[in-house]
């Protein structure tokens, strides 16, 4: 089998995958200076700041920011491929300890519960001050002026949204192409959140990263909508959650994410969108789903249980689909 192949697969390591994804669900992504999320986040800001240091016109600054965001993405790729195949050479364990450690660091299905809890926590006792400033972490919204039910659906947003962005992406395509796929898509959703969200200063620069990010979570954002459907059958509600997903998906300014978060809306029964602040500037965004309950704090608890139970029934499949296309688990 070429080398190239051993590197970029995923269908027969599915024992490996699924490993690496249970170490998260009970540990959690490590904080660390050198988490290699933050490496590219702080490598993208660099050639950003280089880029910035001169005036550019409109049509320049795509160029660039599209050379630095292939430049960024493609060496991802290469470096991970490189540890993989190192390993691969000398032994088939320290191999598969690779694949579970690179996937393990490309999730954050643990992270994106502690994340949300950390929001519900204050909001449950009434603390909205102390809420508002966990929330700020985790969106790039601005949240000083959201009443209590605001920011409860502000978290329910980030955890649909992110239940495609830090769970089933990343696992699409590390069953796909192995982790060296994996840490290309972070490296286009991370350089997406550095530079293409579309604030004045990133406008043209981040433009090309922005329209990638979409491209890349295409396929995923559909499966997130999908999961989170199937989850949601758990209490009855497939079809409220999925024709949520269908309709109301699509008038979403960004499709991706007006997938997971419709069918979110749908499954736990609450009305997301509405207005949004960022830079200063309002957005409205359109009404996803039907108000069938109040933006509680304790929505945020049931959109977790969906979002979990959206990531084991992706988990499952891959797996089941990766033994039938490889006839082996190990």
């Amino acid at each position: 089998m070429p080398r190239v192949v051993t590197v970029w697969s995923g269908y027969d390591l599915a024992a490996w995958i699924l490993l690496a994804a249970v170490v998260d669900l009970m540990v959690g992504d490590p904080i660390w200076y050198y988490h290699p999320v933050r490496l590219i986040g702080r490598l993208g800001m660099g050639l950003a700041g280089l880029i910035s240091r001169r005036q550019w016109g409109p049509t320049s600054l795509r160029i660039l920011g599209a050379a630095m965001t292939i430049f960024v993405v493609l060496l991802s790729l290469v470096f991970v491929s490189a540890v993989l195949w190192a390993a691969d050479d000398v032994s088939v364990w320290l191999f598969r300890l690779m694949v579970v450690l690179w996937t393990y660091w490309g999730l954050a299905i643990r992270g994106l519960t502690d994340a949300a809890l950390l929001v519900y926590r204050p909001l449950i006792t009434n603390r909205s001050a102390e809420a508002r400033q966990w929330l700020q972490y985790l969106v790039s919204r601005d949240t000083s002026a959201l009443s209590p039910e605001d920011m409860v659906r502000t978290t329910i947003e980030t955890v649909a949204e992110n239940t495609c962005d830090a769970v089933i992406g990343p696992l699409f395509y590390t069953f796909l192409g192995g982790p060296a796929w994996l840490w290309a898509y972070k490296a286009i959703n991370t350089l997406d959140a550095v530079v293409g969200n579309h604030s004045p200063h990133y406008e043209e620069l981040g433009w090309f990263a922005a329209h990638l990010d979409q491209w890349a979570n295409y396929i995923p954002a559909r499966l997130a909508g999908l999961a989170i459907s199937v989850a949601a059958s758990m209490e009855g509600r497939f079809r409220q959650a999925y024709q949520t997903m269908r309709v109301d998906g699509r008038r979403h300014p960004m499709r991706n994410t007006g997938m997971s978060e419709a069918a979110m809306a749908g499954a736990i029964g609450v009305s997301l969108g509405g207005p949004n602040m960022f830079d200063g500037v309002v957005a409205l965004r359109p009404k996803l789903g039907t108000s069938e309950r109040p933006l509680h704090p304790t929505a945020i608890i049931h959109a977790i249980s969906v979002s979990w139970r959206a990531t084991m029934v992706t988990a499952i499949t891959f797996g089941v689909i990766a033994v039938v296309l490889s006839g082996k688990w190990v």
